[in-house]
């Protein structure tokens, strides 16, 4: 029951629509029996100001931001986390005091969405596919997993270099280099882990896959693909084929959010177990995801 009490939480965007975020949050919300409730407000870029000011205004508790202002939005902040200021880009603003503080919650997700699987990448060699801004979050990361070499492609070779210079120089992985897909087998065979970070195997485009040829994918690979719909993407199947362990970015979603209201309320909650595969149905069934 909403309360003059209660503490207000939203998510903003351009679209907005599609977001999974409120339903995502306000399940937590009610199972760590927060008094809290939270939205979703679509937002325009020259709207941004005004929307920090509503924060501050409105008093809320904070806001998760997502495309296309993540980058934007730091214009409008008062302060920046440490990994803000190295990726450039927040999703969760907190008002704290009667200022904004910026916090970029992507990266930790995706760590604390490995769960066992989190050993594999000490000292390892990666192949991660994208140079955008889910691979840059993944790639600081990687960096905080302690890899020893990161390998990354792209369409656009540029966004490549561009983020391999990143990783080495602002991140500090000891090895990067980038390849083209022509030389992708290689790679692969010296590499331990493989990572999609593009949009390639999406709905509605699920038959498509980063990878054309899996002859040099074997059972030693673990294959993370951030895409969560479908839940099971063409490159997981043709890997899981080959004997491969495999895992989808629902996890990674839903621990990112779990980031954002440990941030809002300053409390360590813990979703493991039960509580975590029943939150992972409700998001699958309300939301129409494809396995």
């Amino acid at each position: 029951m909403i309360k003059t009490s209660t503490t207000l939480f939203a998510v903003i965007g351009d679209p907005i629509a599609h977001s999974l975020s409120p339903l995502m949050q306000n399940w937590m919300i009610h199972y760590f029996k927060i008094d809290a409730a939270y939205v979703a407000f679509h937002v325009k870029t020259h709207h941004l100001k005004q929307c920090v000011d509503g924060i501050k205004a409105f008093n809320m508790g904070g806001i998760n931001v997502t495309v296309p202002h993540k980058e934007q939005i730091l214009k409008h902040v008062d302060q920046k986390s440490r990994a803000v200021e190295l990726l450039g880009a927040a999703n969760t603003l907190k008002l704290k005091d009667g200022s904004i503080a910026a916090y970029v919650t992507d990266p930790f997700g995706f760590i604390e969405s490995l769960g066992n699987n989190r050993s594999r990448f000490e000292n390892a060699k990666v192949l991660m596919f994208g140079a955008g801004g889910a691979a840059k979050s993944v790639a600081y990361a990687l960096s905080r997993l302690n890899i020893n070499k990161l390998t990354i492609t792209d369409i656009i070779d540029e966004k490549a270099d561009l983020l391999a210079a990143t990783a080495k120089q602002a991140f500090k992985i000891p090895h990067t280099e980038t390849v083209h897909s022509t030389d992708i087998n290689d790679c692969i065979s010296d590499s331990a882990i493989i990572i999609n970070a593009s949009a390639v195997g999406m709905m509605p485009d699920t038959e498509k896959s980063v990878l054309n040829d899996y002859s040099a994918v074997t059972n030693r690979h673990f294959v993370f693909d951030l895409i969560y719909n479908p839940g099971q993407t063409a490159l997981m199947k043709n890997a899981r084929n080959r004997g491969t362990v495999v895992q989808n970015g629902l996890d990674m979603l839903i621990f990112q959010g779990l980031q954002s209201l440990r941030i809002w309320m300053n409390e360590e909650y813990e979703l493991k177990g039960a509580a975590l595969n029943e939150l992972k149905g409700i998001m699958k069934q309300e939301s129409g995801f494809h396995e």
